[in-house]
């Protein structure tokens, strides 16, 4: 059910869904969590939008992005908008073709919205939002009376709902890779697992590493790849790291039991990853062990800042 307090006579306007909109004439009421973070993360969105590198922004029409917004804030698939908005942009982004404006106005609602749907649905925060809530914290940053909470009350609050369904997310990852057949679970919470055993040495804690790995979140996207850095490069070269400072400890726990040539996935709790700065991610790595060697021998670190040649 929505929270509106009706101030002033208005039109009520269908949704695709149905259901009808929050208008101009409305004040919101925010009455719990849902509708606060709801409304948090529609004004957040918006602002984002509207501070964005996107060509000829001022030119659009903001009544149009929103009712795109509000039209598609679920799973309706936006490929559709794609050759409006090459046709509103032009190619390279450095046109702008008012026949499209009103249409590709409302695409840039829509896809915008599409976006935002995916990830809460993602990282399973969909039931803790009031969606009708984002539409209004969307529209009332567009039409420039945001002023139900605070900046950074917002931003804060943003920020521990983030990290509440990171943490969530992670211990439901981590137990479902404790409960592997054949996987190896240590006192700290570290998981490992040996998809094919290598037949090296094992290196030691403030060796250097040579490795090849994909980096994953606890709902399963690849985060990172080395091989696609290392295509951006120009080689496939494996990754020479430290394991004396130069990665997070969960790897100088982990790397230091596998063996030279094999591969392994290990599980990383967020304490022994990037620790409460990286907003409590556990994370996953496949990791293939290359080569290990003294700590020197393999990886050079970057000059320091200001540094003379």
């Amino acid at each position: 059910m929505k929270k509106l307090l009706f101030v002033l006579p208005f039109v009520a306007l269908l949704a695709a869904c149905g259901e009808k909109e929050p208008e101009k004439d409305e004040v919101v009421v925010l009455e719990d969590f849902a509708d606060r973070i709801g409304y948090a993360l529609g004004s957040i969105n918006a602002e984002s939008m509207k501070k964005g590198q996107i060509p000829s922004f001022d030119k659009l029409d903001i009544n149009m992005i929103c009712e795109g917004f509000e039209k598609n804030l679920n799973e309706t698939n936006c490929d559709d908008c794609d050759d409006v908005l090459r046709k509103l942009f032009g190619p390279y982004g450095q046109d702008f073709d008012t026949t499209y404006l009103k249409e590709g106005s409302e695409c840039m609602g829509r896809t915008t919205a599409l976006a935002f749907f995916t990830d809460m649905q993602r990282m399973n925060g969909l039931e803790k939002v009031d969606l009708e809530m984002v539409k209004a914290g969307f529209r009332y940053s567009f039409e420039e009376r945001d002023t139900l909470i605070a900046e950074q009350e917002k931003r804060q609050m943003i920020q521990d709902f983030i990290t509440d369904l990171n943490t969530s997310s992670g211990e439901k990852m981590m137990a479902d890779a404790a409960a592997r057949p054949g996987v190896e679970v240590f006192e700290n919470g570290i998981i490992l697992e040996t998809i094919e055993e290598g037949t090296g040495g094992m290196p030691g804690v403030t060796d250097d590493v040579e490795v090849q790995y994909i980096l994953t979140s606890s709902e399963g996207d690849t985060i990172q790849s080395s091989i696609d850095m290392g295509r951006m490069r120009g080689n496939t070269d494996p990754t020479a790291l430290s394991l004396d400072g130069g990665v997070i400890p969960g790897w100088s726990y982990a790397l230091p039991k596998m063996k030279k040539g094999g591969k392994y996935r290990t599980w990383i709790p967020w304490e022994l990853a990037y620790g409460a700065q990286g907003g409590k991610q556990s994370l996953c790595f496949y990791i293939e062990l290359v080569n290990y060697g003294p700590k020197g021998s393999l990886y050079t670190p970057p000059p320091a800042q200001g540094a003379q040649y």
